[in-house]
């Protein structure tokens, strides 16, 4: 054999391969998924007979595809073919190359491998329309018309009649307050947010001394000791508790949804009041509830409160008699004025 002869055979042998490109790459069949909604819809494509949803091995051609369900209507499908991307590259190559896609029919392709219907419902037909339930926190159980559907997040095919129009679905989770939502007819999805229930906490007020009014933001709850039922939920704020009691000085405390025994001891309003001093004779020592004043103090100041109701006061110099007094909170008003009586003998 020449050179030349086998290089033809080759060369031949080559083409060959070449040509058969579209053929290896696309076959002459595609595998089409139909789906239909709601599913189980019947169909029959390239003699083969199937029910949404399915995916079949269809030989390249145009087909219209029915699709049949009972109570409802009949929809079709036209699943068409067009040239494929792997054919340009054979007529490229030349006669032989796309004379076998042509002859083979690698030469086309679907223009859609996903064929999806919609049926419409006949009049009187319940349809199965799909939804998505979620709620937060997850984990709910899902009640409609009185029926468990199980716990979100759930997907669910729910049956509507002909006339109805929205579904009410409740959430109910422990620790939750119950929820309740409207789901429309043509709704895909409905998502139920959940709220947490409010917690009551008893908590037990109480004051030294004790009978003080308790407010609790403003509203007088009545006079300590005494327990007190809150009720909180997650996020709320500290609330403020306040004492008063005549005499003493009001006392706030923040309370949180964790305080159970909360007790203040309030503090005696203390009045200070200035008691101006006319002693004679001059210089006298003045000594109030113990401790003496400054040589020549011409007053003192006083402390009244609940607690203290009188000071006593003793005044002295030498050669006169020593003088003791009480000053109650009426006498304050002042001045304090006191002449010392000389001193005699046996009157010290």
């Amino acid at each position: 054999m020449s050179a030349n002869t086998l290089s033809r055979i080759l060369s031949l042998a080559l083409l060959a391969a070449t040509a058969e490109c579209t053929l290896v790459m696309q076959a002459t069949s595609q595998s089409v998924n139909s789906t239909s909604e709601p599913p189980g819809a019947t169909f029959t494509v390239a003699g083969q007979t199937a029910v949404t949803p399915q995916t079949l091995d269809i030989p390249k051609d145009d087909y219209q595809i029915s699709f049949r369900l009972n109570g409802y209507e009949d929809s079709s499908f036209e699943l068409k073919r067009k040239m494929s991307t792997w054919f340009i590259g054979s007529i490229a190559m030349g006669v032989i190359a796309s004379t076998i896609d042509l002859a083979s029919g690698a030469w086309k392709e679907f223009e859609t491998t996903d064929v999806r219907v919609t049926l419409q419902a006949l009049p009187d037909t319940v349809q199965e329309l799909p939804v998505s339930i979620t709620s937060q926190p997850p984990g709910a159980d899902i009640v409609i018309a009185n029926r468990s559907y199980g716990v979100t997040p759930k997907e669910l095919r729910l049956p509507w009649q002909p006339e109805e129009r929205d579904k009410e679905i409740i959430f109910r989770l422990e620790g939750y307050l119950e929820k309740k939502t409207a789901l429309l007819r043509a709704g895909k999805e409905v998502t139920g947010v959940l709220e947490p229930k409010p917690v009551a906490v008893t908590v037990n007020f109480s004051s030294k001394p004790d009978k003080a009014e308790l407010r609790i933001d403003g509203r007088l709850q009545g006079k300590t000791p005494l327990p007190v039922d809150l009720t909180w939920k997650p996020g709320d704020k500290p609330r403020v508790a306040e004492w008063a009691l005549d005499g003493y000085r009001p006392e706030k405390r923040d309370i949180t949804r964790e305080s159970k025994d909360v007790s203040v001891e309030l503090q005696e309003v203390v009045e200070e009041i200035v008691l101006p001093l006319k002693i004679q004779p001059a210089g006298a020592k003045v000594v109030v509830d113990g401790t003496a004043l400054p040589d020549g103090a011409k007053q003192v100041t006083l402390a009244w409160s609940l607690s203290k109701t009188k000071h006593t006061l003793i005044l002295s110099q030498p050669g006169y008699a020593t003088k003791s007094l009480e000053v109650k909170r009426a006498g304050a008003a002042g001045p304090l004025e006191v002449r010392l009586v000389p001193a005699l003998p046996g009157n010290p």
